[in-house]
């Protein structure tokens, strides 16, 4: 009998959960038992919309939030929001960023902060909030999305694999300092997935062609594989994992 993996009566938010792996993993959420699903996202769109549905078809009450997460109120209010709708915040998936192209000599300054400011700044803020909630409240799990390029320094952009680097070294400061709280906090770096970053990164199928060669799955990864693990980080089955980095790569990084 295979093990089920039961996120019953906890309160989740997910930041960037309007679309790509993001929506993948507040849907994952829901369909593993979640009573509410926090979803924040840049703007109250469709998309939004959409991802809200898809929530309560699978059981789980949606709550829809458009703030910027590089705003540091913006995620506290996103945070203190799902306290006040469901009394505690039991999973914090800090998920929402974004990706650029660039090389030390081309990239902007201006371009390296905005990377930064969402890709790293944003964990940050939601691991400060969240974290005041589950240390009274008991414990709690952190899940921060990195990259494949923060353990490699890949070849995408400095500002990327230094932002996906810094999730990697905040995910470990977290842990080793609010376990004591029964605070969990682990991170994910996924290699290449099928999103729509991904599609705006590789254009040229040559190009998509000699990357997924370099794999040894043979493919890029689904969405729904990345969630699979965020459901098992964020429930009791992984109550003994704290302070790291699970690798999704389809072996790319073995």
């Amino acid at each position: 009998m295979g093990v089920s993996i039961s996120l019953k009566d906890k309160a989740a938010l997910v930041t960037g959960g309007g679309r790509g792996m993001g929506r993948a993993i507040a849907l994952r959420f829901a369909e593993a038992g979640c009573k509410g699903v926090a979803v924040l996202e840049l703007m109250q769109d469709e998309a939004l919309e959409e991802v809200g549905e898809e929530i309560k078809k699978r059981g789980s009450e949606p709550l829809l939030i458009a703030g910027d997460v590089s705003d540091c109120e913006a995620v506290r209010k996103a945070v203190d929001s799902v306290v006040q709708k469901w009394g505690r915040i039991d999973v914090l998936m800090n998920n929402a960023g974004i990706g650029r192209r660039g090389d030390f000599f081309n990239t902007p300054e201006d371009e390296w902060k905005k990377v930064l400011d969402v890709n790293l700044s944003s964990v940050f803020y939601g691991m400060k909030y969240a974290a005041g909630y589950m240390k009274e409240q008991g414990g709690g799990a952190i899940i921060n999305m990195a990259s494949m390029s923060g353990v490699t320094g890949g070849t995408q952009g400095p500002h990327y694999s230094a932002s996906k680097a810094g999730v990697i070294a905040l995910t470990k400061f977290g842990a080793m300092t609010l376990g004591k709280f029964g605070i969990r906090v682990n991170a994910m770096a996924p290699g290449y997935i099928q999103t729509d970053m991904l599609e705006a990164l590789f254009k040229d199928p040559e190009v998509r062609k000699q990357r997924w060669a370099t794999i040894p799955a043979g493919r890029p990864g689904d969405p729904q594989e990345v969630a699979n693990m965020a459901a098992f980080l964020a429930s009791d089955l992984a109550s003994y994992v704290s302070g790291d980095t699970m690798l999704v790569t389809g072996g790319r990084l073995s």
